[in-house]
C-alpha cells in the first residue's frame, strides 16, 4: 500500500525504485527487496517516505478502515506565514499540474461562489478575497489599501504561483456547475465593505466591481465559443436552477482522482479517498443532468444568464455611487454593459 501510495504521487517518467533508493539512500536492490516484500519497511523509514510524500500512517496500519473515515490534508491559511500560504497554493498546483500532464483528464466542478482559479488573473479581485477573509478571520483592522501595502512583499512572492495556476486551469478541461447566485457572494462582500467605509479610496469598489464585468465578459466569450483560454481548451458552463450546496471541485483523471471541497472564502479541504472522489462525481454528474447546458448552443438562456449577472453588477456599482452621492466614475462602463443587459430585454 506505501508503495502504491508512493508511485500516485510520482510523475508519470519517474522510477519508483529510484524515487525510494534516494529518499532512503540505499541502493536499488535493497529498495526493490522493500518493494516486493522480502524484507520489511523499517518504521523510520515509514516516516521518512510519508513525510516526504506526504502520506498518512494511519492508512498504512489499517487504523482507518471503516466507511465514515477518509483522509484529508489541510492547511490554515494565515497571511503572515509563507509557508501556509504556498502549502495551499502549492496543493491547488500540483492538482491542476496532475490532470494537465495526463491526457483524457479534467476538472468538473460546482460553483457555490466564483472558484479562486477562475479569477486569479484579475489580481485586485483576488487581493478583496484574502483581504476580506483576514478581516473575517484574522480580526485585520486596517483598510483594504493599507492590506495591499502592509502585504505586498508576500503577495509578490506568490504571484508566480498564481500566474502559474490560472495558465494551467485554461489548459485543462473544464466542466462547470453555475447558478444565478454564484457571484453573489463576492456582491456581497463589496457592498458589506463599501458600507463598512473599508476603502480609504472611494474609487476602489467601484474599481472591483468593474474588474467583476471584466471576468463576466470573459466568462460570456468563453462560454459562447465552447472554450477558454489562448489554446481554445474545451470548456462547457451549466446553470442550475437550484442550489448546489458547496463547491466541488474535481480533478478528475483516467485512473485516479482527488476532489478539493471550498472552505470560507479561499482555502479548502483536498482529498485523494477514492469512495469519495466516487461518490463526488456521481452528485456532480446528477446536478449536470439537472442542469442547463449555456455553452456553444442555448443563445437565449446564455444571454439571459449573463445579461442577470451584469445587471446585478451595474445595481451594485449604482448603489455604491448612490451612497457616496459621488458622480459616475465609470459611466461608460455602466453605458456599455447596461446596453448589452438590455439588449435581450424583449
Amino acid at each position: 500500500m506505501l508503495f502504491k501510495l508512493i508511485q500516485k504521487e510520482l510523475s508519470p517518467n519517474a522510477a519508483l525504485v529510484d524515487a525510494v533508493s534516494d529518499i532512503l539512500g540505499i541502493g536499488n536492490d535493497a529498495a526493490y527487496r522493500r518493494m516486493r516484500g522480502e524484507k520489511p519497511v523499517s518504521f523510520e523509514e515509514a516516516i521518512i517516505l510519508c513525510r516526504r510524500f506526504e502520506i498518512s500512517m494511519d492508512l498504512l496500519a489499517d487504523v482507518i478502515t471503516e466507511n465514515h473515515h477518509i483522509q484529508c490534508r489541510y492547511a490554515p491559511l494565515n497571511l503572515d506565514s509563507m509557508k501556509d500560504n504556498l502549502t495551499i497554493l502549492q496543493v491547488m498546483s500540483d492538482n491542476i499540474e496532475s490532470v494537465k500532464r495526463i491526457p483524457g483528464s479534467e476538472i468538473i466542478l460546482s460553483a457555490v461562489d466564483i472558484p479562486l482559479f477562475s479569477i486569479l488573473p484579475y489580481n485586485k479581485l483576488t487581493l478583496f478575497n484574502f483581504f476580506s477573509w483576514s478581516k473575517s478571520m484574522y480580526g485585520y483592522t486596517a483598510n483594504y489599501e493599507t492590506f495591499i501595502k502592509e502585504t505586498d512583499r508576500l503577495l509578490e512572492a506568490l504571484n508566480y504561483k498564481y500566474g502559474k495556476i490560472a495558465e494551467n486551469y485554461q489548459l485543462v478541461p473544464s466542466t462547470e456547475v453555475w447558478t444565478d447566485n454564484t457571484i453573489d457572494t463576492v456582491l456581497r462582500l463589496l457592498n458589506y465593505h463599501s458600507e463598512m467605509e473599508h476603502f480609504s479610496n472611494e474609487e476602489t469598489p467601484l474599481i472591483l466591481c468593474k474588474e467583476l464585468m471584466s471576468f463576466i465578459n470573459t466568462l460570456q466569450m468563453w462560454t459562447e465559443k465552447g472554450t477558454k483560454g489562448s489554446k481554445d481548451t474545451p470548456f462547457k458552463l451549466y446553470v442550475s436552477e437550484t442550489d448546489i450546496g458547496n463547491t466541488f471541485i474535481l480533478f478528475k483523471k483516467p485512473e485516479s482522482a482527488n476532489c478539493m471541497v471550498k472552505l470560507y472564502t479561499v482555502n479548502g479541504l483536498d482529498i485523494s479517498d477514492e469512495r469519495f472522489c466516487k461518490e463526488t462525481e456521481n452528485w456532480l454528474q446528477r446536478s449536470i443532468q439537472q442542469a442547463t447546458l449555456i455553452s456553444g448552443a442555448s443563445e437565449r438562456e446564455r444571454a439571459k444568464f449573463f445579461n442577470r449577472q451584469r445587471k446585478k453588477i451595474i445595481d451594485l456599482i449604482d448603489k455604491i455611487q448612490d451612497g457616496l452621492g459621488s458622480k459616475n466614475i465609470i459611466g461608460k462602463l455602466s453605458v456599455q454593459n447596461r446596453d448589452r443587459v438590455s439588449q435581450y430585454n424583449t
